[in-house]
């Protein structure tokens, strides 16, 4: 379905239902893309969530929500979503210049 593997932009949000409980088969469906900028698991079980999440090759994975994204923690996409990361320690890193002093005391 052309809607799951194309990066869509706006107010949309695709849905798809499945059947399946195997993880290694989900992680293969949402991993079906070039893209992987944003992702969302919905389940009752949180345990079964985190050992999908794990295997999602994506910049950033909800569970049981959408796009919640605070400007405390890293966001970017996978593949050809983009490069590099906003916000977060990771966000500030291209604008730093690290450098290493050492002296004799």
């Amino acid at each position: 379905m052309a809607l799951v593997r194309e990066e869509i932009f706006g107010p949309v949000m695709a849905v798809m239902k499945v059947t399946t409980t195997d993880l290694d088969e989900l992680a293969a469906l949402a991993n079906d893309t070039p893209y992987g900028l944003s992702g969302s698991v919905w389940t009752r079980d949180l345990s079964t969530a985190h050992r999908l999440v794990k295997r999602i090759r994506s910049g950033h994975v909800s569970i049981n929500c959408h796009g919640a994204v605070g400007t405390n923690i890293p966001f970017g996409g996978y593949g050809q979503s983009g490069w590099g990361r906003e916000f977060g320690k990771e966000g500030l890193d291209g604008y730093l210049e690290t450098k290493a002093v050492t002296a004799r005391l």
